[in-house]
Protein backbone atom coordinates (compact mmCIF):
# COMPACT_ATOMS: atom_id res chain seq x y z
CA UNK A 1 0.00 0.00 0.00
CA UNK A 2 1.36 3.15 -0.69
CA UNK A 3 2.14 5.51 1.92
CA UNK A 4 2.45 9.29 3.03
CA UNK A 5 3.47 10.76 5.96
CA UNK A 6 1.43 11.55 9.34
CA UNK A 7 1.77 12.27 13.46
CA UNK A 8 1.21 9.01 14.81
CA UNK A 9 0.45 8.53 19.07
CA UNK A 10 1.21 5.38 21.33
CA UNK A 11 -0.87 7.03 23.84
CA UNK A 12 2.10 6.99 26.10
CA UNK A 13 2.80 10.88 26.02
CA UNK A 14 4.82 10.43 22.69
CA UNK A 15 3.59 11.72 19.27
CA UNK A 16 5.89 11.33 16.06
CA UNK A 17 5.74 11.73 12.34
CA UNK A 18 5.25 8.10 10.57
CA UNK A 19 5.17 6.44 7.21
CA UNK A 20 1.51 5.20 7.55
CA UNK A 21 -1.02 4.21 4.72
CA UNK A 22 -2.41 6.42 2.09
CA UNK A 23 -6.06 6.48 1.58
CA UNK A 24 -7.89 4.89 -1.56
CA UNK A 25 -11.09 6.36 -1.96
CA UNK A 26 -13.83 4.70 -2.59
CA UNK A 27 -16.80 5.09 -5.17
CA UNK A 28 -18.51 7.95 -3.36
CA UNK A 29 -15.15 9.32 -2.09
CA UNK A 30 -12.28 12.07 -2.96
CA UNK A 31 -8.82 12.32 -2.11
CA UNK A 32 -7.65 15.61 -1.07
CA UNK A 33 -4.50 16.95 -0.25
CA UNK A 34 -4.55 17.95 3.01
CA UNK A 35 -2.89 21.60 3.42
CA UNK A 36 -2.84 22.26 7.35
CA UNK A 37 -4.46 21.11 10.29
CA UNK A 38 -4.44 22.79 13.75
CA UNK A 39 -3.96 21.14 17.12
CA UNK A 40 -7.10 21.25 19.13
CA UNK A 41 -4.90 21.48 22.02
CA UNK A 42 -6.82 19.96 25.33
CA UNK A 43 -8.01 16.81 23.44
CA UNK A 44 -4.73 16.30 21.55
CA UNK A 45 -2.79 16.18 24.69
CA UNK A 46 -5.23 13.95 26.75
CA UNK A 47 -5.12 11.47 23.38
CA UNK A 48 -1.17 11.53 23.09
CA UNK A 49 -1.14 10.73 27.31
CA UNK A 50 -3.96 8.30 26.76
CA UNK A 51 -6.29 10.23 28.87
CA UNK A 52 -9.26 10.20 27.12
CA UNK A 53 -12.21 8.00 28.28
CA UNK A 54 -13.25 6.85 25.18
CA UNK A 55 -9.19 5.96 23.80
CA UNK A 56 -8.56 2.71 25.12
CA UNK A 57 -5.05 0.54 24.70
CA UNK A 58 -6.30 -0.91 21.77
CA UNK A 59 -6.75 1.84 20.04
CA UNK A 60 -3.53 2.77 19.34
CA UNK A 61 -1.02 3.84 17.51
CA UNK A 62 -2.98 6.41 16.21
CA UNK A 63 -3.45 9.09 13.58
CA UNK A 64 -4.44 12.01 15.06
CA UNK A 65 -6.12 15.65 14.36
CA UNK A 66 -9.48 17.00 12.98
CA UNK A 67 -9.38 20.71 12.21
CA UNK A 68 -7.62 20.33 8.86
CA UNK A 69 -8.30 21.37 5.37
CA UNK A 70 -7.85 20.28 2.05
CA UNK A 71 -8.21 20.12 -1.45
CA UNK A 72 -10.02 17.86 -3.53
CA UNK A 73 -7.38 16.23 -6.01
CA UNK A 74 -9.25 13.18 -7.17
CA UNK A 75 -13.12 11.79 -7.00
CA UNK A 76 -14.47 8.59 -7.12
CA UNK A 77 -16.68 7.33 -10.21
CA UNK A 78 -19.95 7.91 -8.32
CA UNK A 79 -19.13 11.30 -6.87
CA UNK A 80 -21.42 13.83 -8.21
CA UNK A 81 -21.40 16.90 -6.10
CA UNK A 82 -17.96 17.41 -5.18
CA UNK A 83 -15.33 18.29 -8.39
CA UNK A 84 -11.48 18.22 -7.98
CA UNK A 85 -10.55 21.69 -6.75
CA UNK A 86 -12.82 22.30 -4.02
CA UNK A 87 -11.35 22.87 -0.73
CA UNK A 88 -13.05 21.03 2.55
CA UNK A 89 -12.90 21.31 6.23
CA UNK A 90 -11.80 17.85 8.19
CA UNK A 91 -10.46 15.60 5.56
CA UNK A 92 -9.41 12.42 7.40
CA UNK A 93 -6.70 10.14 6.86
CA UNK A 94 -9.16 7.42 7.38
CA UNK A 95 -12.38 7.76 9.33
CA UNK A 96 -12.23 7.35 12.92
CA UNK A 97 -12.96 3.90 14.32
CA UNK A 98 -11.03 2.53 11.12
CA UNK A 99 -7.80 0.88 11.67
CA UNK A 100 -5.01 0.61 8.14
CA UNK A 101 -2.30 -1.84 8.83
CA UNK A 102 -2.83 -1.39 12.91
CA UNK A 103 -3.39 1.78 13.01
CA UNK A 104 -6.56 3.76 14.99
CA UNK A 105 -7.99 7.08 13.61
CA UNK A 106 -8.71 9.32 15.37
CA UNK A 107 -9.61 11.36 13.03
CA UNK A 108 -6.25 11.45 11.25
CA UNK A 109 -6.07 15.24 9.87
CA UNK A 110 -2.14 15.51 10.83
CA UNK A 111 -1.36 13.38 7.46
CA UNK A 112 -0.60 14.71 4.01
CA UNK A 113 -3.69 13.12 2.43
CA UNK A 114 -7.08 12.47 3.71
CA UNK A 115 -10.69 11.55 2.18
CA UNK A 116 -13.95 13.35 2.09
CA UNK A 117 -17.70 11.80 1.05
CA UNK A 118 -19.97 12.83 -1.10
CA UNK A 119 -22.67 12.17 1.06
CA UNK A 120 -25.51 13.10 -1.05
CA UNK A 121 -25.28 10.68 -3.69
CA UNK A 122 -23.84 7.76 -1.38
CA UNK A 123 -27.78 8.25 -0.06
CA UNK A 124 -29.40 9.21 -2.40
CA UNK A 125 -27.89 5.89 -4.15
CA UNK A 126 -28.27 3.86 -1.21
CA UNK A 127 -30.81 5.86 1.54
CA UNK A 128 -30.40 2.83 4.09
CA UNK A 129 -26.63 3.35 4.24
CA UNK A 130 -25.40 4.19 8.16
CA UNK A 131 -22.92 6.73 7.98
CA UNK A 132 -19.71 7.49 9.40
CA UNK A 133 -21.11 10.24 12.09
CA UNK A 134 -17.80 12.30 11.11
CA UNK A 135 -18.80 12.65 7.44
CA UNK A 136 -21.40 15.49 8.41
CA UNK A 137 -18.47 17.96 9.73
CA UNK A 138 -16.56 17.72 5.76
CA UNK A 139 -18.05 20.51 4.78
CA UNK A 140 -17.10 22.75 1.56
CA UNK A 141 -15.03 25.88 2.08
CA UNK A 142 -14.68 28.95 -0.48
CA UNK A 143 -11.45 29.70 -2.14
CA UNK A 144 -8.10 30.72 -0.60
CA UNK A 145 -8.55 34.18 -1.55
CA UNK A 146 -11.81 34.45 1.15
CA UNK A 147 -9.97 32.39 3.85
CA UNK A 148 -6.69 31.24 3.67
CA UNK A 149 -5.01 27.34 4.58
CA UNK A 150 -3.87 28.71 7.73
CA UNK A 151 -6.90 30.71 8.57
CA UNK A 152 -9.78 27.76 7.76
CA UNK A 153 -8.98 25.25 10.46
CA UNK A 154 -10.02 28.03 13.05
CA UNK A 155 -12.93 27.52 11.69
CA UNK A 156 -13.40 24.03 13.40
CA UNK A 157 -13.35 25.56 16.88
CA UNK A 158 -15.24 28.92 16.16
CA UNK A 159 -18.11 27.22 14.38
CA UNK A 160 -18.05 24.55 17.64
CA UNK A 161 -18.19 28.11 19.89
CA UNK A 162 -20.61 30.03 18.03
CA UNK A 163 -23.01 27.15 18.35
CA UNK A 164 -22.62 27.05 22.25
CA UNK A 165 -22.76 30.17 23.02
CA UNK A 166 -26.25 30.59 20.36
CA UNK A 167 -27.92 27.64 21.97
CA UNK A 168 -27.58 29.45 25.78
CA UNK A 169 -29.30 32.22 24.62
CA UNK A 170 -26.80 34.99 25.48
CA UNK A 171 -27.55 38.58 24.48
CA UNK A 172 -27.15 42.32 25.68
CA UNK A 173 -28.83 41.30 28.96
CA UNK A 174 -26.09 39.26 30.18
CA UNK A 175 -22.88 39.08 32.15
CA UNK A 176 -20.83 36.49 31.13
CA UNK A 177 -17.62 35.04 32.90
CA UNK A 178 -15.17 32.77 30.98
CA UNK A 179 -12.98 30.67 32.78
CA UNK A 180 -9.84 30.05 30.49
CA UNK A 181 -7.71 32.02 28.07
CA UNK A 182 -7.24 29.28 25.60
CA UNK A 183 -8.59 29.40 21.79
CA UNK A 184 -12.10 28.27 22.97
CA UNK A 185 -12.29 30.44 25.98
CA UNK A 186 -11.00 33.34 23.73
CA UNK A 187 -14.03 32.37 21.05
CA UNK A 188 -16.78 32.22 24.07
CA UNK A 189 -15.40 35.92 24.71
CA UNK A 190 -15.48 36.83 21.22
CA UNK A 191 -19.06 35.61 20.23
CA UNK A 192 -20.36 36.64 23.94
CA UNK A 193 -19.49 40.03 23.28
CA UNK A 194 -20.96 39.99 19.71
CA UNK A 195 -24.37 38.85 20.96
CA UNK A 196 -24.17 42.51 23.47
CA UNK A 197 -23.10 40.49 26.65
CA UNK A 198 -20.64 42.20 29.34
CA UNK A 199 -17.94 39.92 29.56
CA UNK A 200 -15.28 38.68 32.23
CA UNK A 201 -12.33 36.95 31.33
CA UNK A 202 -10.64 34.89 33.80
CA UNK A 203 -7.28 32.94 33.62
CA UNK A 204 -3.97 32.36 35.35
CA UNK A 205 -1.57 34.12 32.66
CA UNK A 206 -1.83 37.31 31.80
CA UNK A 207 -0.36 37.24 28.27
CA UNK A 208 -3.49 34.90 27.31
CA UNK A 209 -5.92 37.10 29.63
CA UNK A 210 -4.57 40.03 26.98
CA UNK A 211 -5.67 38.08 24.36
CA UNK A 212 -9.00 37.74 25.28
CA UNK A 213 -9.12 41.10 25.87
CA UNK A 214 -8.69 42.06 22.04
CA UNK A 215 -11.15 38.95 22.09
CA UNK A 216 -14.10 40.70 23.01
CA UNK A 217 -13.69 40.59 26.77
CA UNK A 218 -14.56 43.82 29.06
CA UNK A 219 -12.63 42.80 32.16
CA UNK A 220 -10.07 40.56 33.09
CA UNK A 221 -9.30 38.28 36.17
CA UNK A 222 -5.89 37.04 37.01
CA UNK A 223 -6.48 33.73 39.03
CA UNK A 224 -3.12 33.46 40.32
CA UNK A 225 -2.91 37.26 41.52
CA UNK A 226 -6.79 37.45 42.80
CA UNK A 227 -9.67 35.57 44.42
CA UNK A 228 -11.73 34.37 41.69
CA UNK A 229 -15.35 34.79 43.81
CA UNK A 230 -14.14 37.79 45.08
CA UNK A 231 -13.11 39.85 41.95
CA UNK A 232 -15.89 38.92 39.62
CA UNK A 233 -18.38 39.84 42.74
CA UNK A 234 -16.50 43.53 42.55
CA UNK A 235 -16.85 43.24 38.85
CA UNK A 236 -20.50 41.94 39.06
CA UNK A 237 -22.13 43.19 42.08
CA UNK A 238 -25.61 41.16 41.52
CA UNK A 239 -24.14 38.41 40.16
CA UNK A 240 -22.96 36.84 36.74
CA UNK A 241 -25.91 35.35 34.64
CA UNK A 242 -23.47 32.76 32.89
CA UNK A 243 -20.03 31.15 34.51
CA UNK A 244 -18.45 29.26 31.38
CA UNK A 245 -15.61 27.06 31.05
CA UNK A 246 -13.83 27.43 28.64
CA UNK A 247 -10.72 25.80 30.10
CA UNK A 248 -11.55 22.08 30.82
CA UNK A 249 -11.78 22.64 34.47
CA UNK A 250 -14.63 22.02 36.03
CA UNK A 251 -12.58 23.45 39.72
CA UNK A 252 -12.76 27.08 38.17
CA UNK A 253 -16.57 26.91 37.81
CA UNK A 254 -16.57 25.51 41.43
CA UNK A 255 -14.35 28.43 42.98
CA UNK A 256 -16.98 31.24 40.87
CA UNK A 257 -19.96 29.58 41.75
CA UNK A 258 -20.60 32.26 44.54
CA UNK A 259 -20.70 34.79 41.99
CA UNK A 260 -23.86 33.20 40.61
CA UNK A 261 -26.99 35.44 39.70
CA UNK A 262 -30.08 33.81 41.52
CA UNK A 263 -30.96 31.54 38.70
CA UNK A 264 -27.98 31.61 37.22
CA UNK A 265 -26.19 29.25 35.16
CA UNK A 266 -22.51 27.07 35.45
CA UNK A 267 -22.01 25.91 32.00
CA UNK A 268 -19.69 23.35 30.83
CA UNK A 269 -18.14 23.28 27.39
CA UNK A 270 -15.51 20.12 27.04
CA UNK A 271 -15.69 18.70 30.54
CA UNK A 272 -18.66 17.49 32.81
CA UNK A 273 -19.53 17.89 36.64
CA UNK A 274 -18.49 14.38 36.85
CA UNK A 275 -17.54 14.28 40.73
CA UNK A 276 -19.97 14.14 43.41
CA UNK A 277 -17.24 16.58 45.71
CA UNK A 278 -17.49 19.46 42.86
CA UNK A 279 -20.97 19.26 43.63
CA UNK A 280 -20.77 19.72 46.76
CA UNK A 281 -19.14 22.58 46.95
CA UNK A 282 -20.91 24.76 44.38
CA UNK A 283 -21.84 27.41 46.55
CA UNK A 284 -24.33 29.92 44.81
CA UNK A 285 -26.09 32.73 46.65
CA UNK A 286 -29.58 31.31 44.84
CA UNK A 287 -31.27 29.15 42.69
CA UNK A 288 -28.82 28.08 39.87
CA UNK A 289 -29.02 25.33 37.09
CA UNK A 290 -26.39 23.25 35.49
CA UNK A 291 -26.28 23.14 31.86
CA UNK A 292 -24.26 21.18 29.26
CA UNK A 293 -24.49 22.68 25.92
CA UNK A 294 -24.47 20.05 22.77
CA UNK A 295 -22.25 21.63 20.18
CA UNK A 296 -23.54 21.92 16.41
CA UNK A 297 -20.38 22.67 14.73
CA UNK A 298 -22.05 21.45 11.43
CA UNK A 299 -25.12 23.23 11.74
CA UNK A 300 -23.93 26.93 11.75
CA UNK A 301 -21.64 26.27 8.50
CA UNK A 302 -24.06 28.43 6.43
CA UNK A 303 -23.84 31.24 8.88
CA UNK A 304 -20.10 31.40 9.03
CA UNK A 305 -20.25 31.06 4.97
CA UNK A 306 -21.74 34.73 5.40
CA UNK A 307 -18.95 35.73 8.00
CA UNK A 308 -16.21 34.38 6.54
CA UNK A 309 -17.23 36.59 3.39
CA UNK A 310 -17.72 39.43 5.41
CA UNK A 311 -14.34 39.26 6.77
CA UNK A 312 -15.41 39.58 10.71
CA UNK A 313 -13.31 36.92 11.95
CA UNK A 314 -9.93 37.41 13.51
CA UNK A 315 -8.61 34.08 12.95
CA UNK A 316 -5.12 34.82 14.10
CA UNK A 317 -5.87 35.85 17.25
CA UNK A 318 -6.89 32.23 17.96
CA UNK A 319 -3.44 30.62 17.34
CA UNK A 320 -0.08 31.04 18.43
CA UNK A 321 2.15 29.77 16.20
CA UNK A 322 2.38 28.37 12.89
CA UNK A 323 4.74 25.34 11.95
CA UNK A 324 5.62 22.35 9.79
CA UNK A 325 3.91 18.98 10.13
CA UNK A 326 8.29 17.63 10.30
CA UNK A 327 7.86 19.83 13.44
CA UNK A 328 5.15 17.84 15.26
CA UNK A 329 6.83 16.61 18.13
CA UNK A 330 8.37 20.41 18.85
CA UNK A 331 4.70 21.67 18.40
CA UNK A 332 3.22 19.52 20.97
CA UNK A 333 6.27 20.14 23.43
CA UNK A 334 5.76 23.86 23.28
CA UNK A 335 1.91 23.14 24.09
CA UNK A 336 2.80 20.89 26.99
CA UNK A 337 5.03 23.85 28.05
CA UNK A 338 2.16 26.38 27.79
CA UNK A 339 4.63 28.31 25.23
CA UNK A 340 2.12 28.22 23.03
CA UNK A 341 -1.95 27.87 22.68
CA UNK A 342 -3.09 26.54 19.21
CA UNK A 343 -0.87 25.71 16.62
CA UNK A 344 -1.19 25.32 12.73
CA UNK A 345 0.82 22.29 10.88
CA UNK A 346 0.85 23.28 7.49
CA UNK A 347 1.84 20.14 5.01
CA UNK A 348 5.61 20.16 4.07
Amino acid sequence: MEGMKGAVTDGKGNVRIERIPKPVPGQYECLCRIEACASCTGTDLKIISGQMSWATPDRYPAVLGHESVGRVISVGEKVRNIKAGDRFLRPAAWYPGEYREGIFSMMGGFAEFGVVTDTAALLEDHPEMQLNSYMKFQQPLPGEEEISSVDAPMLVTLKEVYSYIAGLGISSNHTVAVMGAGAVAMGMCFFAKLAGATVIAAARREESLLLCYKAGADFLIHTEKEDLASALKKIAPGGVDFLLDGAGSSELLVKGSSALKDQGAICSYASGMNSGDLWNRITPPGSWKYIRQILHEDKVHEHFLSLIRMKVLPYSLFYSHVMKLSSVEEGFELLRNKKGSKIVFTMD
